[in-house]
């Protein structure tokens, strides 16, 4: 689920047991998905819950943010819920692998004859291996209907992570988003990325990163500014 950074989440678990759990919540200056903001450039509160297995490498969870897509139809959605699973582990070279699905809903929206619907579900796998001085992972998302019906659409992105002194890291982040039907998604195909530095202070995690696209005002749902380049200051806890 990627979506907004969240601080690594710190498990509960009896000891010596395959189960774990997790919650996390963030507040952030702006939701900014694949480049885009969700909430029209305002703030943003989000959160979580998280179970895994070690014995099988399952995991699922559940995670959500408030939303404001600047449209003033009452019935738009106000808010995203996603639930997703899937199972993850290393393989005998130390390449970590991840596999699984994400549900994206919008409780509230309209969704009745003539508008069409915002909910979709992706597919997701990714490939990552941690080289001591820093870390890789690439990834493709693949949705057959992706969100407002626009189509089948994938995702190709690679994320770089460099671990700093004193608890600082650096991140960077690229994704490549194919879009079928653009003209119902309200944009061209497009590449989003973003860099930032993070700090870990106990449980919390402060970031700062830089987010933009290479879409221009043109090509932003038929004029708008939400894809414009913008710096996102993200305050995040894990439990």
């Amino acid at each position: 689920v990627t979506l907004i950074s969240l601080a690594p989440m710190m498990s509960r678990a009896d000891e010596g047991s395959p189960h774990h759990f997790s919650a996390n919540v963030a507040i952030s200056t702006d939701y900014r998905f694949r480049g885009i903001t969700q909430t029209s450039k305002d703030p943003a509160i989000s959160g979580g819950f998280d179970y895994s297995n070690d014995t099988y490498g399952f995991y699922a969870g559940v995670w959500a943010s408030n939303l404001d897509f600047g449209v003033p139809d009452p019935d738009q959605a106000t808010m995203e819920l996603d639930y997703y699973g899937g199972f993850s582990g290393t393989l005998a070279n130390d390449i970590g692998w991840d596999i699984g699905g994400i549900y994206y809903s919008y409780p509230g929206s309209d969704t009745g004859p003539g508008n069409a619907n915002y909910d979709y579900f992706e597919v997701q796998g990714s490939l990552s291996h941690d080289f001591g001085k820093f870390s890789l992972t690439g990834g493709v998302n693949y949705s057959p209907d992706y969100f407002y019906e626009s189509g089948d659409f994938v995702y190709v992105y690679g994320d770089v992570g460099v671990p700093l002194p004193q608890g600082f890291s650096l991140a960077g982040h690229v994704g490549h988003n194919s879009i079928d039907k653009n003209a119902q998604f309200g944009t061209s195909d497009y590449l989003d990325w973003k860099f930032g530095v993070s700090k870990e202070i106990g449980n919390f995690t402060f970031d700062v990163s830089y987010v933009d696209t290479d879409l221009n005002k043109s090509e932003c749902f038929g004029g708008s500014n939400y894809c414009d380049a913008t710096a996102v200051f993200t305050i995040s806890a894990s439990f």
